[in-house]
């Protein structure tokens, strides 16, 4: 069974092939696959690759077959970037860096499904004690790391965050796991509610060391230039939905304020740095707490309602898609 997305707005859930894995890979069967911002535009936007496509990036499941014998029955969750091994980024282990890559769920099939063959480079198994929903949040709280990390977050520093989304909430859970006082800013009330019952406060125009701009938004860039404080550090994580202008005002306030830019793309999965075994390590510990951001649960039979949900325009935050669900 899979949920495929055969033309703009157009998604189906229908029956799949058997699949067969080849070698170097493993048959996983998905138990939780989350819908990321990322793949709304391909569903309403005619932002995919191509159609039709299997959908999922963020999944998690068990191995029930595998080249490797060793990894049958184990708990994983799917790094999403296959990366050539072959180009200069790639021997430096900046796999998001790959200049000839491919992607589950975005550049081929990915984990909106029962079963999928995944190659082995790109499994993570998931610690003892965290759960398959935990394991396709990983994807999502490695990339919030990735960002947090690149402004060096302190304690004892503010940060606030433009967008109360997935994206925003993690990162404010990284930058409240490193000790800093933790902002949300965002247009939407229910989601401003929503973060608020997490601990996190609204930004009223404090004093600001640190931003983290996570809704793609060109009002929000400019903002976040306007309250940072003298030296403060910018980190661009959203993906934008449209050309961004910067205003004269916005320019001169970097240039006057010294604000350092950092852009922020995917996560580390090298080995000596890997946002993944890190945030799995913190979730592990309860440091982190993705699930906290699960509102809906979607059985993958029923999975059509997971993206009306999306375009009813309802509210959520994470919705997850799994084939144990009601």
């Amino acid at each position: 069974m899979k949920l495929t997305i055969k033309s703009n707005g157009n998604y189906k859930v229908e029956q799949s092939k058997k699949t067969i894995i080849n070698d170097g890979e493993s048959l996983i069967h998905v138990k939780a696959c989350g819908i990321c911002g990322s793949d709304v535009p391909r569903v309403f936007s005619n932002k995919s690759y191509y159609y039709p496509i299997v959908l999922g990036h963020e999944f998690a499941g068990v191995v029930e077959e595998s080249c490797d014998k060793d990894l049958i029955g184990k708990k994983v969750c799917v790094f999403p970037i296959l990366y050539c091994g072959k180009c200069e980024y790639c021997a430096k282990e900046e796999y998001a860096s790959c200049v000839g890559y491919d992607y589950y769920g975005s550049r081929r099939d990915g984990g909106m499904c029962d079963y999928i063959a995944v190659k082995n480079q790109n499994l993570v198994i998931l610690p003892d004690g965290v759960s398959y929903e935990e394991g396709a949040m990983t994807e999502p709280t490695a990339v919030c790391l990735h960002a947090v990390k690149k402004a060096n977050v302190k304690k004892g520093e503010s940060v606030v965050i433009y967008g109360g989304g997935t994206i925003g909430l993690l990162s404010a859970m990284w930058a409240r796991y490193f000790g800093a006082e933790t902002y949300i800013v965002d247009i939407d009330q229910k989601k401003l509610d929503y973060a608020e019952k997490l601990g996190f406060k609204r930004y009223n125009g404090e004093n600001i060391d640190v931003a983290i701009e996570a809704s793609g938004a060109a009002a929000c860039f400019n903002q976040a230039v306007l309250a940072l404080s003298n030296f403060g550090r910018l980190v661009l994580v959203g993906n934008a939905f449209a050309d961004l202008n910067v205003s004269k005002e916005t320019y001169s306030k970097i240039l006057r304020k010294q604000l350092v830019v950092f852009g922020s793309w995917n996560s580390d999965f090298k080995t000596e740095v890997n946002d993944w075994k890190d945030s799995l390590n913190a979730i592990a510990r309860k440091d982190i707490n993705p699930a906290l951001l699960i509102t809906h649960r979607i059985a993958l039979k029923k999975g059509e309602k997971a993206f009306d949900i999306v375009k009813n325009r309802e509210f959520y935050n994470k919705i997850m898609i799994g084939d144990e669900y009601e």
